[in-house]
């Protein structure tokens, strides 16, 4: 399969079209035939990991997954024996910040992970780009504890955190931490 892959921290530049095997799925793992990826504020971070402390978590002195993409959107082409979630041929979106794996043609992730079936309404591309943020806005309202029928001023809302933040966040929490 072809894939973006990067062996080193870098800029932009260390990222390359390659062609790598392709990934198959653990018993508790589904593959994803990606359709969409976004380039994010999450990937290009960890490919440059300028925050030096962030390669204690993806590999101190070169990357240990060398295929970024944390958002994700595409088809369950496999599943793993013990996958009861998901059917091959469903339409699936996810946040993937473990692994990464959405630049590449295929990926693998565990169904308890943060991947779920699409909404009818969403295209490949929406879907896609609607988890890195949604992620973040989650996190931030969960550690700041806001529970329904407070207000909440969201400084910034032009960005994918703080427009996720004021949406409809019902469907958002329901959509991500299943």
């Amino acid at each position: 399969m072809r894939a973006i892959v990067y062996s080193k921290y870098g800029p932009p530049e260390v990222a390359r079209l390659m062609e790598v095997p392709k990934p198959l799925p653990k018993e508790n793992e589904v593959l994803v035939k990606v359709y969409s990826s976004t380039v994010n504020r999450t990937d290009s971070g960890f490919r440059s990991a300028e925050y030096f402390i962030s390669r204690f978590w993806t590999g101190l002195l070169k990357p240990k997954n060398q295929i970024l993409g944390c958002e994700f959107s595409g088809v369950v082409e496999e599943i793993g024996k013990g996958v009861t979630s998901f059917r091959k041929g469903d339409k699936v979106f996810g946040f993937n910040d473990k692994t990464f794996g959405g630049h590449g043609e295929y990926l693998t992730i565990a169904e308890t992970d943060a991947v779920i079936n699409m909404p009818d309404n969403l295209s490949f591309d929406e879907a896609a780009a609607f988890t890195e943020g949604a992620h973040y806005a989650l996190v931030d309202i969960r550690a700041a504890k806001v529970e329904q029928g407070q207000n909440v001023l969201v400084y910034g809302a032009t960005g994918a955190i703080g427009s996720a933040a004021v949406g409809d966040f019902g469907q958002i929490e329901h959509s991500i931490s299943v």
